[in-house]
């Protein structure tokens, strides 16, 4: 009897430590639970303030850790270049950070930050950007494959027709490929091109795209100009 007694006894000193036991690791994993939940509300949180974005633009300055451009809609983005920044270059095998000028062209892929407007370069290539120009026709040069499109800043810029060139009308709401010798003087045209880098205001001309039909932008006040034609015909 004595010994059951005992028994029982010792069971009544065992519980409460046992419950006490169980209380504390609830507590514990409770705990943990807790910063877990902290730690997906945070990357949730930082997933909605960073996403992946590319810039591409004309560079304003730089330093070893920051790059300043004006992107293609001539605003300014900062660029924070760290450790893990790769860059790349079709003419230079070790191009880096340092081979980054005034007037450089980069393209930029990297993380944006939402809130401080930042982006975290993680590659940066070198580029060249191609010029877009809206104009009126104002010359065609039959002989050099060349049109002359005026501006509404008052330039007028030389453009070089090559083979490479794609040229299309834009009719009816739908893109009809057209030529050089269906180019005419006074009319509209987009054009997408190169700049020469030995004369000013003259471009390569990747893609013009032509608006018959649709009235010379008033906004720039041209006279039309005769074509000069060539001895022989266009090989255009």
């Amino acid at each position: 009897m004595k010994k059951l007694i005992l028994i029982i006894f010792s069971i009544f000193l065992i519980l409460p430590g046992t419950s006490y036991g169980q209380s504390s690791a609830d507590k514990k994993i409770d705990s943990q639970i807790d910063q877990l939940k902290n730690k997906v509300a945070s990357r949730v949180a930082e997933l909605k303030l960073v996403e992946k974005r590319g810039i591409v633009g004309t560079v304003e300055s730089v330093s070893d850790t920051e790059i300043t451009i004006n992107n293609l809609d001539d605003k300014t983005r900062i660029i924070n270049v760290d450790e893990f920044t790769k860059f790349s270059s079709s003419e230079d095998n070790t191009f880096g950070i340092s081979d980054i000028k005034k007037g450089s062209q980069i393209a930029v892929l990297g993380l944006y930050n939402k809130d401080s407007e930042r982006l975290l370069a993680r590659f940066i290539d070198q580029t060249v950007i191609p010029q877009i120009l809206y104009g009126v026709v104002t010359k065609r040069d039959e002989k050099n494959f060349t049109v002359t499109l005026s501006t509404e800043d008052g330039t007028s810029y030389v453009v070089d027709i090559e083979r490479i060139t794609k040229t299309y009308d834009y009719l009816d709401g739908d893109l009809e490929i057209s030529g050089f010798t269906k180019i005419k003087t006074m009319e509209n045209a987009l054009v997408v091109g190169y700049a020469d880098p030995k004369e000013k205001d003259r471009l390569t001309a990747g893609r013009i795209i032509t608006f018959p039909g649709v009235p010379k932008n008033p906004r720039i006040p041209v006279e039309a100009q005769t074509s000069t034609k060539p001895t022989g015909s266009p090989s255009i």
